[in-house]
């Protein structure tokens, strides 16, 4: 049942039945092997009930910190019911690469050696046994935490070449975001195959609300996780332009320091219209110590970061942490 496909392949387009208040998109990032340019761009589509629907292609220039939005008729927009594979007009995205044609930037990429969350039956993706609740504001997955980047793209019609790249992926889809969020990437340490991202929300539920989260830690080919569903612990507190989280699950502890850089506003949904507004760097730095049995198994400063602080996150700190 195509239905069944779609809960444990969170990255096929979800939306087929919704008709109002409903948005989805997909997060690409990617930066060449010479680490010169790093872009996130940003494809999905918005249905409201004010506005007319539409598709949309966002690219974040985090190099320059600049940002665009492309908006195309919701008819420009096609997706495929057995895989992830979206088209919106002569832009076509999947998971093996993209290929994009837009006054700024044009080109094609291609994706090898992806590394996605691994699911199982009570666990259909990032978001663990919360995938099977419904009505959630905010859905997301993770299609690779860390892969291989080839090809070009021609950026105001300079060509930058894509040898080596590294990129990653991940979707949201629902609603509207968070009214606050804390949200960091990189896959850019001094070793390869590490990546990490992290997300900590404000999540209403039921009319009330709780802090959730969700950390995916990717060391070499194993992925760790902590969320609110595995009964993982959180704490994080912000020191001016930094943010500092710590995750503990039994035995497990991950510390981050993500030290924010300039960014650039991109738009965010709200009850499916693209009307928010956050601000979205890609010069961030994260900087990770993850113990086991008190063992140091892995320290690292990742840079080219995405980095996220949005909403008044008053209510997702911790009064009290521990160092």
């Amino acid at each position: 049942m195509k239905w069944i496909n779609k809960l444990y392949n969170p990255s096929i387009y979800q939306g087929n039945a919704r008709k109002k208040n409903y948005f989805e998109g997909w997060y690409y990032k990617f930066v060449n092997g010479e680490e010169t340019q790093a872009f996130a761009l940003i494809p999905g589509v918005s249905i409201g009930r004010e506005d007319p629907d539409h598709a949309f292609i966002q690219i974040l220039d985090g190099t320059l910190a600049t940002s665009y939005y492309y908006s195309f008729d919701i008819g420009d927009f096609s997706a495929d019911d057995s895989e992830f594979a979206i088209k919106i007009g002569q832009n076509r995205f999947s998971a093996k690469g993209i290929d994009i044609d837009l006054p700024v930037l044009r080109g094609s990429l291609n994706v090898s050696n992806i590394h996605p969350i691994k699911t199982s039956i009570l666990s259909p993706g990032i978001m663990g046994w919360y995938s099977f609740v419904p009505w959630m504001e905010c859905y997301h997955g993770i299609v690779s935490m860390y892969h291989h980047v080839n090809g070009q793209l021609y950026y105001h019609e300079k060509a930058i070449p894509y040898s080596n790249g590294v990129g990653y992926i991940e979707k949201d889809w629902g609603t509207s975001f968070p009214s606050c969020w804390i949200w960091a990437h990189s896959n850019h340490f001094p070793e390869e195959k590490i990546s990490l991202m992290t997300s900590i929300a404000h999540i209403p539920w039921m009319g009330s609300y709780f802090v959730g989260f969700i950390t995916a830690l990717l060391v070499r080919d194993k992925i760790v996780t902590f969320a609110t569903y595995n009964r993982s612990e959180c704490k994080a507190i912000i020191e001016g332009d930094t943010v500092v989280m710590s995750f503990r699950k039994k035995n497990k502890l991950l510390n981050v320091r993500a030290i924010a850089g300039k960014g650039a506003e991109l738009r965010s949904p709200i009850k499916g219209l693209m009307t928010g507004k956050v601000n979205e760097s890609l010069q961030a730095i994260l900087h990770i110590q993850y113990y086991e049995n008190g063992q140091l198994i892995y320290s690292g400063a990742g840079e080219h970061a995405g980095l996220e602080v949005a909403g008044n996150t008053e209510i997702l700190l911790s009064k009290e942490f521990r160092r």
